[in-house]
């Protein structure tokens, strides 16, 4: 079968196209790859919340704050739940609900806090941060890429405020 030149544009132009509009997986580096934010104006909105869900929601909240994304009560972009999730290994997650239409930004992202595991107050507000951190775009950190232990959005212990790299990485990508 032979081609004509007028059709290799084409092909090029679609094979682009589903390229495009594959939605990248989450990736293990400080960007998240799988929530970012449509915008730097984020209005966020509890469910149904604990004590401890309100307390872990407003202290995400402040937490973005403190960089340029700005926030406001309200519904639309930031959904909050909590629950018992059960023995899922997990004390918060974060996901996008409502991708825009190339699939490259989140119009909703859902954040839901297990209230299954028993956590001290710092650590809810610990959560908040780490999950609220997931809306803006920051993936996990580990030791090797937290040396000084104080960045939220490490997995195995539980800092409560976001590093100035957090802080740099959100301000750099929104």
């Amino acid at each position: 079968m032979q081609f004509s030149l007028p059709r290799i544009p084409a092909v090029l132009a679609v094979a682009a196209a589903l390229v495009l509009t594959i939605p990248a997986s989450a990736q293990a580096g400080h960007d998240d790859s799988g929530t970012d934010p449509d915008n730097r104006n984020q209005a966020v909105k509890g469910f149904s919340l604990t004590a401890n869900g309100v307390s872990a929601m407003n202290h995400g909240k402040a937490e973005l704050e403190r960089s340029v994304i700005t926030t406001s009560w309200g519904g639309g972009d930031i959904e909050v739940y909590d629950s018992a999730y059960g023995d899922t290994k997990w004390h918060g997650r974060t996901d996008c609900t409502n991708w825009n239409a190339l699939w490259t930004s989140c119009d909703i992202i859902r954040v839901r806090l297990n209230t299954s595991y028993s956590k001290s107050a710092s650590q809810w507000k610990s959560l908040g941060c780490h999950e609220f951190g997931h809306t803006a775009d920051l993936g996990h950190r580990y030791s090797s890429t937290d040396t000084d232990n104080n960045s939220c959005m490490r997995i195995e212990i539980w800092p409560t405020r976001y590093d100035q790299h957090d802080l740099n990485a959100i301000n750099a990508g929104t």
